[in-house]
């Protein structure tokens, strides 16, 4: 493994926020979460290390009827799959978080299932275990160049040159980077994301979960607020028309849009104070689907990027498929195809969802 880094998990896992869901709107979504989350409750017993899962569930909430009702699509769709998620009413949703403001609120949705858990956690396990069975991970190794030739791909680094019959892809945010030295144009980009740290507010009590505050999100403003172990709040999600880029720069403007969003939907952060602003970089896809699989213009050339966020939500299910695909020449474990290359290459279909979360 070849790490631009010179420490391993300094990318975008150190910026992970950690929530894990199943409700999500699109099948291939859903079905990839189902796996992953799957795997990270075995964790410990595969990996030996303890990734921390915290089952306080995730409630969304809405003020739009469109929206509600595209909740509703998605719970129908969840069901069929085998998700326990539920539509709620405002009064429910207040059940589950006392503190909710819910006076414009029409409904939202909530799964038991959904929760978080810690990514450094995870990162170590993997790392531990890669290392057992005899990988080896070259640090502040930037890839410059990458040649195929006679079923051999060839990695140049500033350093060294790597020879492998297979070569993966999984440079995050500079993944549309790496694809283009084999002159490959990956539909994943790199957005800013912004994450406010506050410190613990007294009132987030649940006793509903028996103290656990559920993974918030308001899908009108794209707020959400996650309570940590140490009860800290993670907040964030009211910058998603930001431009392409990875300036990890803070933009205060939009640190007084989050706590505009958070203290209208949750008034009594306004006794939280600040004590961390963060940016984290998360490759996004235009249809919110990773990117997975062969290249098949560059044989032996693989990708697993494009996760727009839920790179750790949804590392099981990627690693999963990634390594069947390169074994197998196919996914047995899901159908890869939502995830594919290629489908950007087919003729653009009408996007029957209007709303995607």
């Amino acid at each position: 493994m070849l790490e631009r880094e010179a420490m391993i998990g300094q990318g975008a896992t150190a910026r992970a926020t950690g929530g894990m869901r199943h409700q999500f709107s699109t099948e291939a979504n859903i079905r990839l979460s189902k796996v992953s989350i799957a795997e990270y409750r075995r964790f410990k017993d595969q990996m030996g290390v303890d990734v921390e899962i915290d089952p306080c569930g995730y409630l969304f909430v809405t003020t739009s009827d469109r929206m509600q009702r595209q909740l509703a699509a998605s719970v129908e769709l969840q069901h069929r799959l085998g998700v326990s998620s539920e539509l709620v009413t405002p009064q429910q949703a207040q059940q589950r978080l006392p503190q909710l403001y819910i006076d414009d609120l029409v409904g939202g949705a909530f799964c038991r299932e959904d929760g978080s858990a810690s990514p450094y956690a995870a990162l170590m396990g993997y790392y531990q275990r890669f290392l057992e069975l005899g990988g080896r991970v070259e640090l502040e190794e930037d890839v410059v160049g990458i040649e195929q030739e006679q079923g051999v791909v060839t990695v140049r680094t500033s350093r060294e040159t790597y020879q492998a019959p297979a070569v993966v892809d999984a440079a995050g945010p500079y993944a549309d980077q790496v694809a283009a030295l084999v002159n490959v144009e990956l539909p994943a980009k790199p957005f800013r994301r912004q994450v406010v740290v506050s410190n613990p507010v007294r009132e987030l009590q649940n006793p509903v979960t028996d103290g656990s505050t559920p993974f918030l999100v308001d899908l009108d403003t794209g707020w959400y607020l996650h309570k940590q172990r140490d009860g800290h709040l993670l907040m964030g999600g009211t910058d998603h028309d930001t431009h392409p880029g990875t300036d990890e720069i803070v933009d205060w403007e939009q640190v007084d849009a989050v706590a505009r969003a958070a203290t209208h939907r949750v008034p009594a952060l306004e006794e939280g104070t600040v004590v961390r602003v963060y940016v984290g970089i998360r490759s996004m896809t235009p249809d919110d689907h990773a990117i997975l699989g062969p290249v098949s213009s560059v044989p032996g050339f693989y990708v697993a990027a494009g996760l727009g966020g839920h790179g750790f939500m949804h590392a099981p299910g990627v690693g999963i498929l990634t390594s069947e695909v390169i074994l197998d020449g196919y996914a047995s474990t899901l159908d890869i195809g939502p995830f594919l290359l290629d489908r950007f290459l087919e003729p653009r279909r009408e996007n029957k969802e209007p709303l995607r979360f």
